[in-house]
């Protein structure tokens, strides 16, 4: 009964002293990885600002988006724990909670891209025919800004509204072409501060800058048209071991397909797949990304 009774109070001690230790090591690495958390937090709410302000003018705050963030990353971790029943599904579901954020608004920012530049030579007709009608430039801005269609409207509106708050009209417009982050607004901003600095006949100009950046277009889509094939390759290249591995799995050997997620050697074969199949994936995006 001795022995039982002192066997019960060391085991007692060693809880104690391993909460202890348990506690000690948490508290020391938070106080250790909370400024370097705090400062990557800080970072991606700026990348928030300049994105999300600058390049969508949209009026979401930072932190809103942080929070939902770390939301998402914990239910995708839950998720991944319960169907994967492991550590590493968790931690699998918390680098795609992680990346999606970064991905969806890169999404955004790349389909609002897209948007502009096609609504761009409108937007310099617009321009022209203001000009040529006896308006100077910023009422000829002020037209586009009234009767395009967004989101060329809110670019322009958006620099008009700084030029009325006081800004000059060459730095708003140098705002407006790092905010948009376009090769084809650049060069009609370019253009038009040039034209304040030297003068001439601002409408001709307009019409050189219409034509050049329709043919930088024409050629940016026959481009996309010769690259359309090999861009689809990419995809269905990324999809197929996923789509052969579920065939084995259903149809040809499904004991074969589990002991790889649970052996060792398995584990380390779909990890090299994984990463192999992702920089292969990249590469032919590369190869396929031609800048004119």
């Amino acid at each position: 009964m001795i022995l039982g009774a002192e066997q019960v109070a060391l085991d007692m001690t060693q809880q104690v002293v391993a909460s202890v230790a348990m506690m000690i090591a948490t508290t020391v690495a938070v106080r250790i990885g909370a400024r370097p958390l705090g400062e990557l937090i800080r970072r991606r709410e700026r990348h928030y600002i300049q994105v999300l302000g600058g390049s969508l003018l949209m009026t979401v705050k930072p932190r809103t988006v942080t929070v939902m963030s770390f939301t998402l990353m914990a239910l995708l971790a839950f998720v991944g724990y319960l169907i994967t029943g492991s550590v590493y599904g968790a931690f699998a579901g918390l680098a795609f909670g992680m990346l999606l954020p970064t991905v969806f608004i890169k999404h955004l920012r790349e389909k609002r891209l897209k948007k502009l530049n096609d609504q761009l030579v409108g937007g310099i007709q617009t321009l022209s025919s203001g000009v040529r009608a006896g308006l100077n430039l910023v009422q000829a801005l002020e037209l586009v800004a009234k009767d395009s269609p967004s989101p060329i409207k809110q670019e322009f509106a958006h620099l008009v509204r700084e030029y009325e708050f006081g800004i000059g009209l060459e730095d708003a417009m140098s705002n407006a072409a790092a905010r948009i982050g376009s090769g084809d607004f650049g060069l009609l901003f370019a253009a038009l501060l040039t034209h304040r600095e030297r003068g001439g006949n601002l409408g001709e100009t307009l019409d050189k800058i219409c034509d050049a950046i329709r043919e930088i277009q024409r050629l940016e889509h026959r481009v996309d048209s010769l690259t359309a094939q090999g861009r689809a390759t990419a995809r269905f290249l990324g999809a197929m071991p996923a789509v052969v591995l579920a065939i084995v799995y259903f149809i040809v050997d499904p004991k074969g397909v589990e002991a790889m997620f649970v052996s060792t050697a398995g584990k380390i074969i779909l990890a090299a797949i994984v990463v192999l199949n992702i920089l292969g994936f990249l590469w032919i995006r590369k190869i396929m990304d031609i800048d004119i």
